[in-house]
């Protein structure tokens, strides 16, 4: 399965304001200052691959935790 991701004529930027590593050590979770969230998974190689990037708002993410 690859991910397919659809924009403009420029790419989002995604600079980088928070981090979260998962406990499981398999999924990043990264916030940046426009307010995007992206989702990205870990392999046992340390090869990072985006999953999904949510974004809705245009408030930075200046704190990520485990709900």
């Amino acid at each position: 399965v690859l991910p397919i991701v659809l924009w403009g004529r420029r790419a989002p930027t995604h600079c980088i304001s928070s981090l979260l590593l998962m406990d499981d050590v398999s999924l990043i979770v990264t916030g940046c200052h426009d307010g995007q969230i992206c989702l990205w998974d870990l392999s046992g190689d340390l090869e990072i691959n985006p999953r999904a990037l949510l974004f809705g708002h245009t408030a930075s993410v200046t704190c990520l935790s485990k709900a």
